[in-house]
């Protein structure tokens, strides 16, 4: 049995040739357990004779262990250089079969400059000297090309101290030698901007507080330069009265404390200068936790705060200027205080706003225009229509601004009437015009002869078209096509637009209607726009019980929107329609009755008297609640109009003044203001009648007549 394992073992280490037979052998510690190999010459007999035959199965397994390792190049130099083994690691890394590497010298694997330097041999002479060596650097692969390599060459020495051989490990350090170069190049990178900032001082602390690092910006804010700084104490840029009071250790102790902290005060520079610094020192550890330092960031903010410093002098200043209105000036405050908070409670209603624009063009249009034209040309008569339509719509749009929360909340007041749907639709035409004049679009309309009157709410009706058409122009290029439309079907009426546009892509076409969203491209972010104007739509249209639908074949494609209402029964005949409106135009009489008109605003208290004064009312006016309470000590008006917001006293304490009197029972009194009905609608039953801000004349006056009928 013994002999056939030595014999096993002859035959796994002979080699042709003859020569010795060298094998590593395993080393032992005093338990017999394994704690290493060596290298040993065991072609002899007694040799054989002395391994156990573990030693074979030992030799065998090392052998396929070196032989399959693929992520490193393990082989066997002669003394010379000359390959004596090769791997699958070697072969992965270098290229070359073991049939065509071993019995070559590894010199081949060096680069031309490294073979003329003598590279390769100096290296087995250092490892045969000391044991071992250990380099980096470029190596050629069996292609030409070139890795970097860590190789490790080890001298292999028999049992009588012989040197063998060596053994070479080889591990392709490309990726890993590439990262650390990006990393190098991004710390310097990182390093001379720091470096080049002017107007920051940047630079490091030790965890002591003592400068480490010192950049430009530094150099020119404080005045030191780096050999002057490094190596001192941070302290030395307080003032006297901070260092005193420790605050340079106790600011480091916050950032200890905190991860960072941040102060504004008086620092010194090296000329005994003051200068007003912004200051944030941040706290810098290590991976496992250990604090390293700080990275200390100075501002000079000098000249802002001298600016400060002038701005808040003359603030008082111009505030002792206007002392004896400062109970004005703080009710002003208080209003848009009040505004602002509005505003930020329902932040989205406000961003409507931005639908506000088109009917201002035909305003502002025709504003410009007016003084051009003759009264006696008919075009006269046509512009002034067009802007008290524009503006009254407008007026009633910004009132739907600030109801959308109640689109929202299914609480939307429609006030339906009688609508002459044509007039509606060439209104929007009309005002929508100049903007598409403006990029050369041509702007159309095909509305069938059976379209007449329906009834809707001619506001909302005519925001629903408005949005429609200029959602259209805004997405539609220059010398394109827009088209509005209009037909009846049996119970219905469809209002359709349609564009040459940009289209949509019909992934974001069912969440067009959606509030706030828009389609993420370059195109439309170009546009602008909150993405409220479609859902806007929507709403309108579901609230009329109708339905609106959007169709496009895709990018650059255009798109078609279609509105569907339904048709519902005339509210009055023709005539009747026509007496209304003639009714409208002829103001009420207030032919005796005395009004007391209380406003702060003169041009709008002008207007409100004139139209009353039309009517044939006696009107008063005054600008403020206390001229009006000493008015009323003579006088007993039949009507005070008075504003809400006022200075000194507002509409609400002027009321509850006149209440208190004994002598004005009979005196009606009507709150007129542009404050939204939201805001005040919990006060409104303080007032006889309630009436917001801006008022038709005519309306104003027909209002007028009513309530002091009810006397």
């Amino acid at each position: 049995m013994r002999t056939a394992n030595r014999s096993r073992m002859g035959r796994k280490l002979s080699r042709q040739g003859g020569g010795p037979i060298l094998a590593f052998l395993p080393s032992h510690d005093v338990t017999r357990r394994t704690i290493g190999v060596f290298l040993s010459d065991v072609g002899g007999v007694a040799a054989q004779e002395q391994m156990p035959d573990y030693f074979a199965s030992a030799t065998e397994e090392l052998t396929l262990f070196i032989r399959n390792v693929s992520d490193y190049a393990m082989f066997l130099l002669g003394p010379a250089g000359e390959i004596k083994s090769w791997n699958l690691g070697a072969e992965r890394i270098m290229g070359y079969t073991g049939e065509e590497a071993v019995g070559s010298n590894f010199t081949r694997f060096y680069t031309p400059e490294d073979l003329a330097n003598d590279k390769p041999g100096r290296e087995l002479r250092e490892a045969a000297e000391g044991g071992r060596i250990e380099d980096e650097g470029w190596r050629i692969r069996k292609d030409g090309t070139r890795f970097w390599a860590n190789t490790i060459i080890t001298a292999l020495r028999d049992s009588t101290g012989k040197l063998r051989g060596f053994a070479k490990i080889t591990r392709d350090m490309t990726q890993h030698r590439m990262a650390e170069e990006t990393l190098r190049r991004s710390e310097e990178m990182f390093r001379l901007l720091i470096d080049s900032v002017q107007d920051y001082a940047i630079f490091m602390l030790d965890p002591e507080g003592r400068v480490s690092t010192w950049n430009h910006g530094a150099e020119r804010i404080k005045g030191y330069q780096p050999e002057e700084i490094i190596g001192k104490h941070f302290s030395l840029f307080y003032t006297p009265e901070d260092r005193a009071a420790h605050k340079p250790e106790h600011n480091l102790e916050l950032a200890r404390r905190d991860g960072r902290t941040e102060d504004e005060g008086w620092r010194v520079r090296k000329d005994g200068t003051r200068f007003w610094a912004n200051v944030v020192i941040t706290a810098v550890h290590d991976d496992s936790g250990e604090l390293r330092g700080f990275a200390k960031v100075t501002r000079d903010i000098t000249a802002r705060r001298d600016a400060e410093e002038t701005r808040r002098m003359l603030y008082e200043q111009r505030e002792a200027r206007l002392r004896a209105e400062e109970e004005k000036h703080r009710a002003e405050m208080s209003y848009r205080a009040a505004q602002e908070a509005n505003r930020a409670k329902d932040e989205f209603l406000m961003t409507l706003s931005h639908e506000l624009r088109t009917p201002m063009t035909a305003i502002v249009g025709w504003s410009r225009m007016l003084p051009s034209i003759p009264p006696t040309d008919p075009m006269f008569p046509e512009a002034i229509r067009s802007i008290a339509r524009s503006a009254t719509l407008q007026a009633k749009l910004i009132d739907d601004v600030l109801d959308v929360s109640r689109i929202v909340s299914g609480k939307l007041r429609l006030e339906i009437t009688d609508v002459d749907l044509r007039s509606i639709l060439r209104s929007a035409v009309d005002a929508v015009r100049p903007s598409a004049d403006a990029k050369s679009i041509r702007l159309t309309t095909a509305i069938a002869d059976d379209v007449g009157t329906i009834s809707a709410d001619p506001t909302r009706l005519q925001q629903i078209v408005w949005n429609l058409l200029t959602n259209a122009v805004k997405f539609t290029p220059s010398r394109g096509k827009v088209e509005l439309s209009a037909q009846n079907t049996r119970s219905n009426v469809q209002i359709s637009v349609t564009d040459s546009g940009e289209g949509i892509d019909p992934d974001f076409l069912p969440h067009v209607f959606e509030p706030f969203k828009q389609a993420e491209t370059p195109s439309t972010r170009v546009h602008g726009g909150l993405g409220l104007g479609l859902s806007i739509v929507r709403y309108m249209a579901e609230a009329h019980g109708g339905t609106v639908s959007a169709e496009s074949a895709g990018r650059g494609k255009g798109a078609k929107f279609t509105v569907t209402l339904p048709v519902r029964a005339l509210r009055e005949a023709n005539g009747d329609a026509d007496k209304r409106a003639s009714e409208r135009r002829a103001p009420p009489p207030l032919k005796g009755r005395r009004i007391l008109v209380v406003d702060d605003d003169r041009e709008g208290r002008e207007l409100i008297c004139a139209a009353l004064r039309f009517a044939g009312a006696d009107v008063q006016a005054v600008d403020s609640a206390a001229s009006a309470l000493g008015y009323v000590e003579d006088h007993h008006p039949d009507l005070v109009l008075t504003d809400i917001a006022m200075p000194e006293m507002d509409g609400y304490t002027l009321q509850r003044k006149l209440r208190e009197r004994g002598d004005l029972v009979n005196t009606k009194i009507v709150a007129l203001t542009a404050f939204p009905a939201t805001a005040v609608s919990a006060k409104e039953e303080e007032f006889d009648s309630y009436l917001r801000k801006p008022i038709d004349p005519f309306e104003l006056t027909q209002k007028i007549s009513t309530i002091l009928k009810t006397n």
